[in-house]
């Protein structure tokens, strides 16, 4: 087997529905887990079994941040929540796509049924320089990678 080189977490997009909602600067929550259930029994010597088997399985809330600009799609979608539209079309599916440096697709995290969770706008100052950021947390209901 070929040895390859690991992907830099430096270029990724935000896909809902087919269209890019931004670039982010930040990810997480691409975790996993099954609660794990031990089952005991006695065997025909008397002694204890112990047999371990996946349980409920469960997803993180993808996580992500960027610098805030006039464009206000997540906010929009996070109203959409707010305004108690969770089962009237708020729900969608999307992917986190990570680019290598020539902008090629090297990795697409696709998730299903999500919905903005909570929404958290810039820390502002004015002796600050730095950059505004906003940050949204997507709950859903699976998450696959796909290449």
């Amino acid at each position: 087997m070929a040895e390859r080189d690991p992907l830099i977490g430096a270029r990724f997009a935000l896909e809902v529905d087919g269209v890019v909602l931004g670039w982010f600067a930040a990810a997480s929550g691409f975790n996993n887990k099954s609660e794990v259930i031990v089952e005991q029994s006695v065997g025909p010597d008397g002694k204890a079994i112990l047999k371990k088997i996946p349980g409920t399985l469960s997803y993180d809330d993808l996580t992500l941040s960027r610098g805030i600009s006039d464009d206000k799609a997540l906010w929009d979608w996070r109203q959409e929540i707010i305004n108690g539209q969770v089962d009237k079309g708020a729900r969608r599916d999307g992917s986190v796509i990570l680019y290598n440096h020539a902008m090629e697709e090297k990795a697409r995290f696709n998730f299903y049924n999500g919905w903005p969770s909570s929404w958290k706008g810039p820390d502002v100052k004015a002796d600050d320089n730095s950059v505004a950021v906003e940050e949204v947390s997507i709950a859903h209901e699976r998450l696959e990678r796909k290449n």
